[in-house]
């Protein structure tokens, strides 16, 4: 039973615990044999495939704890643990935006940016995040580095974990701006509307888990104080913020998997009466990388009137093919 005091030789502060990382590494197995299962029967690797390799990252992160737990004097255990859990989360993260990014093909004609832009921009942000926190947290992390490159690690992570909260915002804020005009123009789909649940839930999740990360952190210079903050002090903030949200997050993702309402293919996308879901030929990539990058919304196309031309919605509503419904989840209907 932890007591909030320090353990003599312990590169954790406490002794950690020897049962937990068991369980959320088999935990985090089971979940991430769901999901390998699930990308194999739905064929949606490119969809949710993440969930797979976020969840062996777990695991590898809970396995190398329990060596610490074992040997808790072993700096090596400590880094590769905490980079491991770190760097799973913004990976759970980009798994949204490329679920978000489905759902605006599903519905594009009120989608406020084109949709395979979504995973284009937000990878871009996402890979700043994991970069700053791969190097915060090697220089945080090994306590053989001298203090200035140690309290620079912390910088470069509490820099990354505040960006990772106003990403997780502004994705929300554009999820949300879709639903609005989703309702304003009377499509009320099943399809849409429980898919956008599932991302809310899931990144309600991660944004309570980064502020339990920025408060850590932030309170994480007092470890040298006599009297630390309790939540450097106990080892069960970290199990309850981190381990069980984002095990639930995994566990979220197999129940309300994202192939039970997404159809397979981007080229289907619901008609706006609303009901009909219509297989059209899909956006055409006539902008580079770069030009994607920089100009996600392509406002330079909106003002030479260039956007008009990937309006396909408008030539298909009415010669589109119907799509056949994808009947392999249960309950799926028209």
């Amino acid at each position: 039973m932890e007591n909030g005091q320090y353990v003599d030789g312990s590169i954790w502060y406490y002794a950690p615990n020897k049962g937990a990382p068991v369980f959320f590494a088999v935990a985090f197995l089971a979940t991430g044999g769901v999901h390998f299962w699930q990308a194999m029967r739905y064929q949606c690797w490119r969809l949710t495939g993440l969930y797979v390799l976020c969840a062996l990252i777990f695991v590898a992160g809970f396995i190398t704890r329990e060596l610490g737990a074992v040997d808790y004097t072993k700096l090596v255990y400590y880094i590769a643990s905490s980079c491991l859990v770190y760097a799973a989360p913004p990976l759970c993260e980009l798994c949204n935006y490329y679920i978000l990014g489905r759902v605006l093909y599903f519905v594009p004609y009120l989608s406020p940016i084109h949709p395979g832009r979504v995973l284009t921009t937000f990878a871009a942000i996402s890979t700043i995040v994991e970069t700053l926190s791969g190097i915060g947290v090697a220089y945080e992390t090994n306590r053989s580095l001298p203090e200035d490159l140690q309290q620079a690690g912390q910088s470069l992570l509490k820099a990354a974990l505040i960006m990772q909260l106003v990403v997780v915002s502004l994705f929300v804020a554009l999820a949300v701006t879709f639903h609005l005009r989703c309702l304003r123009n009377g499509i009320n789909h099943v399809k849409v509307n429980q898919a956008l649940l599932t991302l809310y839930i899931s990144s309600a999740i991660i944004t309570v888990r980064c502020i339990y990360r920025i408060v850590e952190f932030f309170d994480f210079s007092s470890i040298t104080s006599a009297s630390p903050s309790p939540i450097v002090r106990y080892e069960w903030f970290f199990y309850v913020f981190e381990a069980t949200l984002m095990l639930c997050n995994s566990v979220l993702l197999n129940i309300r998997h994202p192939r039970r309402w997404l159809p397979k293919s981007t080229k289907v996308y619901l008609a706006q009466d609303g009901v009909t879901e219509i297989e059209g030929p899909g956006y055409k990539q006539e902008r580079n990388f770069l030009a994607t990058l920089v100009d996600p919304f392509d406002i330079y196309g909106m003002i030479k009137g260039k956007d008009q031309s990937t309006r396909f919605w408008d030539e298909t509503n009415d010669g589109g093919a119907k799509a056949e419904v994808d009947r392999r989840w249960p309950g799926a209907s028209e």
